[in-house]
């Protein structure tokens, strides 16, 4: 459509912002997001976890590692989150996720696509990988809500996507139902690469919807690195701690 028309449907018919429905103008962020919704989102910030991304309660200070990463081995490089998991976004996420409202995965990819830090580039990855749903899952959903996510990176910056290498083979109980610890024993086992040379020698960004304890996305790491991946970072729209 050419761009008078555009602003003739707009003039008749004002987009809404695709979180409150309402129309606020010109007063929208890149992603149609209203300023108001917007200002609700509170963004990750420093001083956090280098690798895990996990913030801290005091606001000064460096970066520096924290207890679970000091403790531990993992298999993801980095993780990090565009916002915290509080104030607009759970309502937004739960809409996307479980109320059937896939159309929210424009805005909410525009946003997660323009994440930018100075230790964080799209530039330094050469595939895009989501986190994939078990087949029944995925059959009562309709969609996988961090594919569509992904989707909306790959064509923001031509990087290759692939949703099929990477599978969840094992169906398991839902994650928001379980404790840390029954969160990794509950997901270990639960995928598989079927198509190594699709992710050999690549560094790979993880993409999903929340980061909680990270065992779901370290489990796909694992079984990425095991399968000849150089690299796993991971990418969330929200961290829930």
């Amino acid at each position: 459509m050419a761009p008078r028309w555009h602003a003739l449907v707009d003039f008749f018919f004002p987009p809404r912002c695709p979180f409150c429905g309402e129309n606020r103008g010109d007063e929208k962020t890149s992603a149609g997001v209203c300023f108001s919704c917007f200002s609700q989102i509170r963004k990750t910030a420093h001083p956090r976890c280098p690798r895990c991304g996990v913030g801290f309660t005091s606001d000064s200070g460096d970066d520096h590692l924290c207890s679970d990463c000091l403790a531990g081995d993992g298999y993801f490089t980095k993780a990090r989150a565009l916002a915290h998991y509080e104030g607009i976004m759970p309502g937004i996420i739960s809409r996307y996720k479980y109320q059937g409202e896939s159309r929210l995965a424009k805005p909410l990819g525009d946003l997660l696509a323009g994440y930018e830090e100075p230790d964080f580039s799209f530039r330094d990855y050469l595939l895009l990988v989501p986190v994939p749903l078990h087949s029944r899952r995925l059959r009562r959903r309709g969609f996988n809500q961090a594919l569509l996510l992904a989707r909306r990176i790959s064509r923001r910056y031509s990087l290759p996507l692939d949703f099929t290498a990477l599978r969840r083979i094992r169906a398991t109980t839902p994650q928001t139902e379980l404790s840390a610890p029954e969160r990794r024993k509950n997901i270990r086992g639960a995928f598989a690469v079927f198509q190594e040379q699709v992710v050999t020698e690549k560094a790979i960004l993880l993409i999903d919807d929340v980061f909680t304890t990270g065992a779901t996305v370290e489990e796909c790491a694992k079984v990425l690195l095991k399968a000849g991946a150089n690299r796993v970072d991971v990418l969330t729209l929200a961290r829930a701690r």
